[in-house]
C-alpha cells in the first residue's frame, strides 16, 4: 500500500494515516480536534490552521472530503480553497453556485434527516456555528447557511398559520 502525498504548498511530504483511520472515521484522528474551527475559514489566519495540518495524520482524508463536497470555504488537509482549485487545475468561481455536486453542503444537510436533527440540537443547546461545523465535518458558512433556510422557513410557516387562522 502506498502512502498518500499531501499537498503542503510548493512542497510535497508523505504523511501515513492512523492505521484505523478510513474515508468514514478519519474525523475521529484529526490533529485539529481541540483547535478553534474559526482558525480555519479565517484569511489572517490561514498559516496557523495549515501548521495544524502539517502534523495531521488524516489530511489526506480531510482534503478528499473537501474536494468530494466541493467546499468553497476554509482550510482542508493543508490547502486553502484558491490551492484545492489550483490542484483541481481550474479557476476558482466566486460566484454563487458552483460545479462538481450540484447539491451544495447546506441543501444536503436540510434534506438528510438526522444531520438536520443533530444540528438543531446542538444549536438549541447554544453551541457556536464553528462548534456545530466541527461535529457535522462541515463548515462555517454552510452551518450558517443552514440556520438562515431554517429561519426563513420557520418564518413562512408561521405566516401560513397566522394566514389559515
Amino acid at each position: 500500500m502506498s502512502t498518500p502525498t499531501l499537498f503542503t504548498g510548493r512542497t510535497t511530504r508523505q504523511a501515513a494515516p492512523s492505521p484505523r483511520a478510513d474515508a468514514t472515521n478519519w474525523h475521529e484522528y484529526r490533529a485539529c480536534a481541540g483547535a478553534d474551527p474559526d482558525l480555519f475559514t479565517d484569511d489572517d489566519r490561514r498559516t496557523a490552521a495549515k501548521a495544524i495540518c502539517v502534523r495531521c495524520p488524516v489530511a489526506t482524508f480531510c482534503l478528499q472530503f473537501a474536494l468530494d463536497t466541493n467546499t468553497l470555504h476554509g482550510v482542508y488537509g493543508g490547502l486553502d480553497e484558491d490551492e484545492r482549485e489550483e490542484l483541481l487545475g481550474r479557476k476558482r468561481l466566486r460566484a454563487r453556485g458552483h460545479q462538481g455536486n450540484p447539491e451544495p453542503m447546506w441543501r444536503q444537510i436540510l434534506r438528510v434527516d438526522a444531520r438536520r436533527e443533530k444540528l438543531l440540537e446542538l444549536h438549541g443547546r447554544g453551541w457556536s456555528a464553528g462548534r456545530i461545523a466541527q461535529a457535522l465535518h462541515t463548515n462555517v458558512q454552510t452551518i450558517n447557511q443552514v440556520l438562515r433556510e431554517l429561519d426563513d422557513q420557520a418564518a413562512l410557516d408561521a405566516a401560513s398559520e397566522a394566514v389559515a387562522a
